[in-house]
This record gives C-alpha cells, sequence and structure tokens, in this order.
C-alpha cells in the first residue's frame, strides 16, 4: 500500500510536470513540494503582483489551487495560511481534502477564515460530518463535533450527516452521534436505514425507531418541494422501500412496529406491490397477510 510520503511525491511530480500556467504555475508547485516557503511567495509575487504586459487573462490566483493542495498535504500552515491570504481557494472549496487527509491544524485554520463547518456540499449532499461517519474515522467524528458540527444539518435534499450514517457507519459510531444530539426527525433516518446493505440493519432500523422516526411517513412528503422534485422517480414509506429491496426481517419488525401496509406512494402503490415487482414472494406473502389482517380490523370498526 503506498505511504503517505509516496501519495505526496506522486502530486509533487504530477505538478512539476504540468507546464500550462493557466492550471497551475509549475514553479510554485515546486516550490510548494519543496516546502519552500519564501520562494512560493517570491513566484506569488511575479504572477500575481508584479506589472505585466497585457493579456487576454491576466493571472488568476485559483490557479495556483493545486499549490494550495500540496501546502495542505504536508501539511505547512505558514504556506497554507500565505496561500489563503492570497485568495487562491475558499476554504469551503477544499476542506473536504483536510477532512478526508486527516488535516487537524489546517481545519483549525479554515474555521479561523471563516470556514463554515456545517456548509453542505451541495444540494443532494449534506455537510462534510458525513464523510467520517462513513469511513468509521471516530477521531475526525469526534474532532468535528467538538467544533461545531451538526449531525443535523440538513442539504436542500432533507440529507444530514446521519442519513449518510445509515448507509454506512458503525453501528458504535452511530450511536455515539445519537448521544451527541442527532436526531432522528431530520435527515429522512428510517428511509436510509432499511437500505443499509449490512448484517445489522436492523439493529439500525430499531434505533432509529426507537427515537421517533415516523414510520408511516412518505418520503419527503413534509419537504413540498423536494417531494415535488423527486415525485417522478416514486417516493413511498420506509416500508416500501423494505418491501422492493426484499429486506424480509426488517418488513417484519416494521409491520409490528405499525407500519401501514395499505398506505400507498406517490405512483399509487402499496409496499406489496413492489415485493411482487421484484418477485419476492416471501416479502409478498408477509405483506398480504398484513393486508388481509388490518382489512378485517378496519371491518370490525
Amino acid at each position: 500500500m503506498p505511504s503517505v510520503q509516496d501519495d505526496q511525491q506522486l502530486i509533487c511530480q504530477k505538478a512539476t510536470l504540468r507546464t500550462s500556467a493557466v492550471e497551475n504555475p509549475a514553479e510554485i508547485s515546486a516550490a510548494a513540494c519543496k516546502g519552500d516557503l519564501e520562494e512560493v511567495k517570491k513566484q506569488v509575487q511575479r504572477l500575481l503582483h508584479d506589472p505585466r504586459p497585457p493579456e487576454p487573462q491576466p493571472p488568476q490566483p485559483k490557479w495556483l489551487a493545486q499549490s494550495l493542495l500540496i501546502a495542505m498535504q504536508k501539511p505547512n500552515i505558514e504556506m497554507v495560511q500565505f496561500l489563503l491570504d492570497e485568495n487562491v481557494a475558499d476554504p469551503h472549496s477544499v476542506a473536504e481534502a483536510a477532512v478526508r487527509g486527516r488535516g487537524w491544524e489546517v481545519l483549525e485554520l479554515f474555521l479561523q477564515y471563516g470556514w463554515d463547518i456545517n456548509r453542505p456540499q451541495g444540494r443532494n449532499e449534506p455537510p462534510l460530518l458525513s464523510i467520517p461517519l462513513c469511513t468509521a474515522d471516530r477521531e475526525m467524528v469526534e474532532w468535528l463535533l467538538n467544533h461545531g458540527a451538526d449531525p443535523n444539518a440538513r442539504c436542500a435534499w432533507d440529507f444530514t450527516p446521519m442519513s449518510l450514517a445509515m448507509y454506512l457507519a458503525p453501528l458504535d459510531l452511530i450511536d455515539y452521534v445519537f448521544s451527541r444530539g442527532g436526531d432522528a426527525h431530520y435527515g429522512q433516518l428510517l428511509h436510509c436505514a432499511v437500505l443499509r446493505e449490512k448484517p445489522d440493519a436492523l439493529d439500525v432500523v430499531r434505533r432509529v425507531i426507537q427515537r421517533g422516526a415516523p414510520i408511516n411517513e412518505v418520503k419527503y412528503e413534509k419537504e413540498p418541494m423536494v417531494y415535488w422534485e423527486r415525485e417522478p422517480f416514486g417516493l413511498g414509506t420506509a416500508l416500501h422501500r423494505a418491501a422492493e429491496f426484499g429486506n424480509k426481517n426488517i418488513v417484519k419488525y416494521l409491520l409490528e412496529q405499525g407500519a401501514d401496509p395499505l398506505k400507498l406512494d406517490s405512483k399509487g402503490k402499496t409496499p406489496r406491490f413492489w415485493a411482487e415487482k421484484c418477485n419476492d414472494a416471501d416479502v409478498a406473502s408477509i405483506l398480504k397477510e398484513a393486508e388481509d389482517n388490518q382489512s378485517s380490523a378496519r371491518l370490525r370498526l
């Protein structure tokens, strides 16, 4: 397996080989690879500040983004700070690299420069706390939480860091983040948990329901704009998705906890429809029995 030092050397080699000034000035990248801050300052002064003849596209600070990444990886905090002062990049645009690289000092510096630790990564991507949750990096999870990360911070599609944790995070880390404020009422957690492809999936579903996740809520029914956007793809309850993916034990548990087998999704289908569509006779049979029992109970009322 390549070492961190090997990775650094590879990045430096690639950066030094670049010849296009627009992509990444080679002299500055080479100096960054060597950790030569004075040379970096000299070359930045020459490129960005010294008088130059008129040209169609004057040099831009963003051309030096690769040099910033090199400085972050080493890490060379003085160089990172200098390049941030030169507006080479918004800390938000490179914070993911620091989180994945476990760059504690770099992240501390980013906070000083106004990095919003709870800013979503995109319309359908939650904040960066989701990354160490999914890679089981507990130390980074603790660091982010201790520095203000909110496990319930949402993106436009109502995904939170806990949403992605439902798919991939180890059970003990899920429990830990619940103990640090994770809330089952945000982030469509139950809808995510029923799709977990791990042996402990049912344990995660139990935890989410025990913490109050609404069991019969159609996905995004309380988020009108997202519902409108995603409705054509089919939006149902957690039971719909568990039935579709053949999660027999989860289907049984959801029914035991009061899941409605007759509730229709946005396409007008019951959970049993999806089990039958996927040729899962066992799950379809369980749901048919639940439908019959519920229909009989309603007739007795």
